[in-house]
């Protein structure tokens, strides 16, 4: 008897992590990612860190790309709705007093937060909001880095909090794109970038997925959402997706992922191959458009998720054509005319020029 075609439902990898993961679906702790994402947007200085005049403007520019990017790239199935601060709201404690420099720990974020609700309250209302941004003054370079907590339990104006990002210093280098990365986690997506360096590889924390997905390097050459994370978040519809089985050949015409949010629901958008419970090879397309507009080389993205791998660990690890190349996993993708053969099963993936931006993939059993 031929094998039945699979849906889209037979591709979508049970989560077996806890926390933020690359399974389906996302973990309870995620805010959804489709509808209204409101967000009470707080500037924070300090006594000892002044915010000075004429600076509030420019701070709040700095994140504005961010929001951009969300609606783009869900295709305007989320918008960001903001309330902003009415100017600096200033900390009730010196910078010094949140230790950031020292390893911040959960109890010691919460505080942060809680102090800036609370200084903040009086003129703000937090009773309908869904995530706080605390976004600390240039001054301040202490508060050195971009954290999110998805437990943070704080209750303003009746309502229970508890979602938030603290954005610091690395702002100032990353820009809105920070903020995009850090509401990823909000939504359950998780680091792409390794908390572990491999010991062949010292100091690459992006061994995994280079910067082909805005959860790993945010300053990439390619920091579109992967296909993947946009099914994941409803972004993708399973009528985009087309799932393979080992027992007959597949085929696909893959738009590029760049344009996953434009009025072409029937496209194709990605190939995904299980080869296992919890492990699957994902092939997409990524050209020189939309924020993939820098990439060092076009083509088709192969990529593993593993959703029994936790964030931080390499739960996707991208496939490189030019194992070894300067470039690292910058010049990763297959060209037309190429091959790759999955090693645990043997099918391979065979990868063909199309007209425009198009790519077909075919999968031999």
């Amino acid at each position: 008897m031929a094998a039945q075609p699979a849906s889209a439902a037979d591709c979508q990898l049970p989560a077996a992590v806890d926390g933020l993961g690359s399974g389906f679906p996302v973990d309870e702790q995620a805010l959804p990612a489709v509808g209204t994402l409101k967000a009470a947007q707080l500037f924070v200085d300090f006594e000892d860190h002044p915010a000075p005049a004429g600076s509030f403007d420019e701070a709040e520019a700095n994140l504005a790309s961010g929001i951009e990017y969300l609606e783009r790239v869900s295709g305007g199935r989320l918008e960001v709705t903001t309330t902003t601060s009415d100017g600096w709201v200033r900390m009730p404690e010196p910078s010094t007093a949140y230790p950031f420099e020292r390893g911040l720990t959960y109890e010691d974020h919460v505080r942060y937060i809680g102090d800036a609700i609370a200084a903040a309250d009086d003129t703000f209302d937090f009773s309908d909001v869904d995530v706080v941004w605390v976004s600390a003054t240039k001054q301040a370079p202490n508060i050195t880095y971009s954290p999110t907590t998805n437990f943070l339990d704080v209750t303003a104006d009746g309502n229970h909090l508890t979602h938030a990002v603290t954005f610091g210093y690395d702002q100032w280098r990353w820009g809105g794109l920070v903020l995009a990365h850090e509401t990823g986690h909000s939504l359950g997506l998780p680091d792409l970038y390794l908390f572990e360096a491999p010991p062949e590889d010292p100091g690459n924390w992006h061994a995994a997925a280079g910067g082909w997905d805005l959860m790993g390097l945010i300053s990439g050459q390619a920091p579109e959402y992967l296909a993947w994370h946009r099914w994941q978040l409803g972004w993708l519809d399973d009528e985009q997706v087309v799932c393979a089985v080992p027992e007959r050949a597949t085929r696909a015409r893959l738009s590029p992922v760049a344009e996953s949010g434009d009025p072409h629901p029937g496209r194709d958008r990605m190939l995904v191959y299980p080869v296992s419970a919890t492990r699957a090879v994902v092939v997409e397309n990524r050209q020189a458009i939309g924020y993939d507009r820098d990439i060092a080389a076009s083509g088709a993205l192969v990529y593993t998720v593993d959703t029994s791998v936790s964030s931080g660990e390499g739960p996707v690890r991208v496939i490189d054509s030019t194992p070894g190349s300067a470039d690292g996993l910058d010049d990763a993708p297959f060209a037309p005319g190429t091959s790759w053969t999955e090693p645990t099963t043997g099918a391979v993936l065979t990868f063909h020029k199309a007209p425009a931006h198009m790519l077909t993939v075919s999968l031999t059993p």
